[in-house]
């Protein structure tokens, strides 16, 4: 489960941010599959999400607090 967490949060944060400055068609997943740019970006936005909702779902609102 961490392991889905983390591979969502390092794609969806990665990409979300190499889209958003005009990055190159790097390593991240979606930057691969035809789709409009608008969608892609909140498609990242989604993958950080539900990263994020495993990792509280996992650990809970307590670690991620600090």
């Amino acid at each position: 489960m961490e392991l889905i967490a983390l591979v969502l949060l390092v794609q969806g944060g990665g990409g979300l941010i190499n889209n958003l400055t005009g990055g190159s068609k790097s390593w991240f997943a979606l930057n691969y599959v035809e789709m409009p740019d608008a969608l892609r970006v909140a498609a990242y936005a989604v993958m950080v999400l539900l990263g994020l909702v495993l990792v509280v779902r996992r650990f809970g609102w307590d670690w991620l607090k600090g």
